[in-house]
C-alpha cells in the first residue's frame, strides 16, 4: 500500500509564486479511502513494467487531507480478493468515516460467466452478487462508507468505433440479455443497497472511444494486452473517477480534478545507498491541464544527480520538452544517484512549466562502504511448484490444461530460495532462461509467505523460443537474510500443449563490509 500523501508529505504546486492552495490541516485527521480491486487498479513496481493501474493515481487528485491506500491486486475477482484474505486487511484497519471503493469483474469474467475452482471465475447474478454485496454489508459494519465502481472497458473495438458490449464486460450474446453483464449486476446492488455508484465503465467507453482506437493503443492502454493502462491511461482515468465522485457530492470539497501534473509516485526514496554505489528510481510524469497550454516543461535533477527519459538514455542534468494543447503524455523518468559521501540526502526534483513549478521530493540514506567485492549465486533447482508439475516435455499446470488469462494465479508459480549470507549483499542482476509460449512475472521476497513482494520485470505477451532474460535489481540483503524468487507464468490463450523450461538462475552482485 504504497501511494498515499498524508498532511507530513505535501506536494507543491507554486504559480507565480502562489500555493495552489491544497494545505493539510494538521490538526484534522485525515479521511482515509482504501482501494479494492484487480490489476486494473493495482499498484506497480515503476522500474519492471509499463503498467499502471488507475488507482495508483487516485491520490493525485485528492488534497493532502485524503489518504488513499490501495489494495487493489492483480488477478483476483470478487471471490478470490475475499477467500484469500485479503478483504480482511481491509476490515481490519476499517474505521468510523472511512470509505472503500470496490471495482471487480475484469477476473470475474475469467470462467466465461461461470464459477471457477479456483475462485477467480463468477457467475455474475449469484457468487458476483453475493461478493458485492458482502463487501457493501462488512464496509458499513464497520461503520465506513461503500462506493461502486464499475470497471473500466477493456480496448475492444469494433468496426464502427465503439467498444464491443465484451469490453464493456457484457459477456451475453442477446443485445437486451443481462444474464452474464456484471456492470448490469454492480448497479442492481447499488440499487437495492442504496450505495452510491460512479459509472466508470460508461465514462471510459465514452472516453476511449472520442480518442479512437489508434491513440488509445499509443496512450491509453498497454499496447500487448488492452486491458491494462500505462501511465497516462491510468492518470486520465483516475481523473475520471474524481469527476464522477464529484457529480455525486462524494468527497467533493477535496479532490481536484484539474491536476496540470499527475507524478507516481509523489516522492520518492532511494533508500539505503553505498558510497560508489549507483541507485537508479523511477517515476511517471504525465501533463494534463498545463499553462500555458503551450510551451516547454523541464525536469532538472537535484544537485549530485542525474535524469534520463529512457532506462538506456543518456542521464542529464536538466531535460526539456515542447507540449501543446496543454497535455504531455506518455513520459517515464529515471533518476540516477552515486553518492560521494555518507549522510542523509533530502531534496527535489524541479518540474518546471510557463511561471509555474512543482516539487517532487527526494530521500536517500547513503552509508560508508570498507571493502567491496562482486559475488555471484547459482541456484540450481526450484524450491517448490505450486499449482504445476513436472513433466518430460517440461513444466505444466497440474490438470495439464492451462486457461485463458489477463494476469498472474498468484498461487501457480516456480520458486527459488537464495540462502541466507553472513554479509550485507547489494543483488544487483537476475538472470536465467525460458522457453514457453507463457506471458510471466517475476517478482522477490524475503519472507516465505511472500509479503512483501518486490516485482522485478515481466511479459505480457508471450514470446516464442528460448530466450535469455536479464533483470536488474536494486536489493539489499542482510546478514542472515533469505530471498525467496517466485515466476508466476499464465497464458493469455487456453491451451492443453504448454510446457515451460526455465533454468540457469544466477544473481549478481555485491559484497559491502
Amino acid at each position: 500500500m504504497k501511494k498515499y500523501l498524508g498532511a507530513g508529505v505535501a506536494f507543491f504546486l507554486l504559480t507565480a509564486g502562489l500555493s495552489c492552495g491544497w494545505a493539510a490541516d494538521k490538526g484534522k485527521t485525515p479521511v482515509k479511502v482504501h482501494i479494492i480491486g484487480d490489476s486494473t487498479m493495482a499498484d506497480y513496481e515503476e522500474n519492471t513494467t509499463r503498467t499502471r493501474g488507475w488507482g495508483e493515481m487516485l491520490q493525485e487528485f485528492f488534497s493532502p487531507d485524503v489518504e488513499v491506500v490501495n489494495y487493489a491486486k492483480g488477478g483476483r475477482s470478487s471471490h478470490s480478493f475475499y477467500k484469500e484474505g485479503r478483504w480482511k486487511l481491509v476490515t481490519d484497519s476499517l474505521k468510523p468515516g472511512d470509505y472503500v471503493f470496490i471495482q471487480f469483474a475484469h477476473n470475474d469474467e475469467k470462467e466465461g460467466g461461470k464459477d471457477g475452482a479456483d475462485g477467480r471465475g463468477t457467475a455474475p447474478w449469484t457468487t458476483y452478487k453475493t461478493y458485492i454485496e458482502k463487501y457493501v454489508d462488512e464496509t458499513r459494519a464497520s461503520g465506513a462508507t461503500p462506493i461502486l465502481i464499475t470497471p473500466i472497458v477493456r480496448r475492444y473495438f469494433t468496426q464502427d468505433g465503439t467498444i464491443s458490449p465484451k469490453g464493456c464486460h457484457d459477456l451475453s450474446i442477446a443485445p437486451d440479455d443481462s444474464t452474464l453483464n456484471y456492470v448490469r449486476v454492480m448497479k442492481h446492488v447499488a440499487r437495492n443497497k442504496q450505495v452510491k455508484l460512479v459509472d466508470m465503465t460508461a465514462m471510459t467507453k465514452e472516453y476511449a472511444e472520442r480518442l479512437g482506437a489508434e491513440r488509445t493503443i499509443k496512450c491509453i492502454y498497454v499496447p500487448t494486452d488492452g486491458t491494462h493502462t500505462q501511465a497516462t491511461g491510468a492518470a486520465c482515468y483516475a481523473r475520471l473517477a474524481v469527476e464522477g465522485l464529484k457529480e455525486q457530492g462524494i468527497l467533493a470539497d477535496y479532490i481536484h480534478e484539474d491536476m496540470p501534473v499527475v507524478l507516481n509516485p509523489v516522492s520518492l526514496d532511494f533508500k539505503t545507498l553505498f558510497v560508489g554505489e549507483e541507485g537508479t528510481v523511477c517515476f511517471d510524469l504525465t501533463g494534463l491541464n498545463l499553462e500555458p497550454v503551450e510551451g516547454e516543461l523541464t525536469v532538472e535533477a537535484p544537485d549530485g544527480m542525474t535524469v534520463a527519459d529512457d532506462p538506456h538514455g543518456r542521464p542529464q542534468k536538466t531535460l526539456r520538452y515542447p507540449y501543446q494543447n496543454g497535455e504531455l503524455w506518455n513520459k517515464c523518468f529515471y533518476l540516477h544517484f552515486t553518492p560521494t559521501g555518507s549522510g542523509n540526502v533530502v531534496s527535489d526534483v524541479i518540474i518546471s512549466y510557463g511561471s509555474n513549478r512543482r516539487l517532487l521530493p527526494v530521500k536517500a540514506e547513503v552509508k560508508d562502504v570498507v571493502d567491496r567485492s562482486p559475488v555471484e549465486y547459482v541456484l540450481e533447482k526450484p524450491s517448490a511448484l505450486r499449482d504445476l508439475k513436472n513433466e518430460a516435455q517440461g513444466v505444466t499446470t497440474e490438470t495439464g490444461k492451462w486457461p485463458a488469462e489477463i494476469d498472474e494465479a498468484q498461487n501457480r508459480y516456480i520458486e527459488f530460495i537464495l540462502p541466507p549470507s553472513s554479509q550485507t549483499v547489494l543483488l544487483r542482476k537476475l538472470s536465467f532462461t525460458l522457453d514457453g509460449d507463457v506471458a510471466y512475472r517475476v517478482a522477490c521476497a524475503y519472507g516465505k509467505d511472500f509479503y512483501p513482494r518486490t516485482d522485478l520485470g515481466e511479459e505480457q505477451k508471450p514470446q516464442t523460443g528460448h530466450r535469455l532474460i536479464e533483470l536488474p535489481m536494486n536489493v539489499t540483503l542482510s546478514p542472515g537474510q533469505q530471498m525467496y524468487f517466485r515466476l508466476f507464468p499464465w497464458s493469455t490463450v487456453e491451451s492443453d500443449d504448454i510446457y515451460v523450461r526455465t533454468g540457469d538462475w544466477k544473481i549478481e552482485g555485491t559484497v559491502i563490509r
